[in-house]
Parts: C-alpha cells; structure tokens; sequence
C-alpha cells in the first residue's frame, strides 16, 4: 500500500488536497458559528465566537491567497 491514493500522485497534489480540506473545514465553521453566536446566552462565550468567526475568515481570505498563487 503507498502513500497516495489514485487521486494523489505527487507532493504538490497531497498539498492541494490538505489545502482543500482545511479550506472545506473553514467554510464549515463559517456556517456552524453564527448559530452558535445567536443560540448562547453568554456573552463572553458570544464574543469569543464572534472572534473566532473573524478569524476563520481572514483564514478562509489567506487560503484564497494561497490557491490563487499555485494558480488553482
């Protein structure tokens, strides 16, 4: 058994692969907070979300960097 699968046969393929996962997990994340944010009663755990949702969107903004310099 090899370390690709039929999908990925070289390094720069297991890169754009993890890179597609992270970025699916941040668009996940994007939708899931908002709800979480509206659905908590406090407001310390309200404003750590709503940190955290900025975040994950300057993540997803550098991701976006990231595939649009390996031209995907």
């Amino acid at each position: 058994m090899g370390l690709f699968s039929k999908d990925i046969k070289t390094m720069d393929d297991l890169l754009l692969h993890g890179l597609q996962d992270i970025y699916y997990a941040e668009q996940q994340i994007t939708k899931a907070l908002p709800k979480m944010i509206v659905q908590t009663t406090n407001r310390d755990l309200a404003l750590g979300l709503k940190n955290h949702l900025e975040e994950t969107n300057k993540q997803i903004e550098r991701l976006d960097q990231v595939f649009k310099k390996l031209g995907k």
